[in-house]
């Protein structure tokens, strides 16, 4: 699958083919709408429009194509060059290895701002996703500064989890997969013995209608034969 600026190609297209028949709405509606469709956050579809915003000035062919040949225009984009880049990544996970989070140590980098707190957090999640020659290499530097943030395990959301918290949660699913296993076990040592006792009632019962000593059928379920039978 081919990718436009660290985004796949079908969701670049996709958000374009709703932007051409966008009419009067606003780009935010458009974001929420195309993330209903998608399944993605609405930020990460900002994110897709600004990369599409790129190529439909860079790529005349796709502009023309998907956007009737009008390039997309958004506000000035403050480019991170890559002295910054490394700086912010590499303060998040200092910040990580002493304990933080990565949302809290993003907020503290910000000073409070959301705006710029997205931008550091879009910015470091886009690293970890598509740049992990960048990610090594700085946890390599730190470590040469005795900074022991090599352990910490990155996830899909780009969130750092320390090995204590790693351990606690595979100790967490392993007692859920326990769980399960003895209650299925037991589901199933149930099932067995409700087996057995209706073949053994199933016996019975063919005894009584077939067999040469079984006593005539209408006696025995007016004596309340039946009330023997397991349901």
């Amino acid at each position: 699958m081919k990718n436009m600026y660290g985004y796949r190609e079908e969701d670049v297209i996709g958000l374009a083919e709703l932007l051409k028949i966008r009419k009067n709405k606003p780009l935010s509606a458009v974001f929420e709408e195309y993330g209903i469709k998608s399944g993605k956050a609405k930020g990460t579809v900002r994110n897709l429009y600004y990369a599409l915003a790129k190529i439909s000035v860079s790529d005349k062919d796709f502009c023309e194509k998907y956007l009737d040949g009008i390039p997309l225009s958004v506000g000035k984009i403050v480019e991170f060059n890559k002295c910054e880049e490394r700086t912010l990544i590499k303060k998040i996970l200092i910040a990580k290895s002493e304990g933080c989070s990565v949302r809290s140590a993003i907020m503290e980098l910000a000073r409070g701002d959301a705006k710029t707190a997205l931008r550091f957090q879009n910015k470091y999640r886009n690293a970890v996703k598509n740049n992990p020659e960048l990610i090594k290499e700085i946890i390599n530097e730190l470590h040469k500064k005795g900074k022991d943030v090599e352990k910490a395990v990155e996830n899909r959301k780009g969130e750092v989890i320390s090995d204590g918290q790693f351990e606690k949660i595979k100790n967490e699913i392993n007692g859920l997969v326990g769980r399960i296993a003895l209650k299925t076990q037991k589901e199933n040592e149930f099932l067995k013995a409700r087996i057995s006792a209706l073949e053994r009632e199933n016996i019975k019962l063919y005894n009584i209608l077939y067999g040469k000593a079984s006593p005539d059928t209408l006696k025995y379920f007016r004596r309340g034969g039946e009330r023997g039978i397991i349901n």
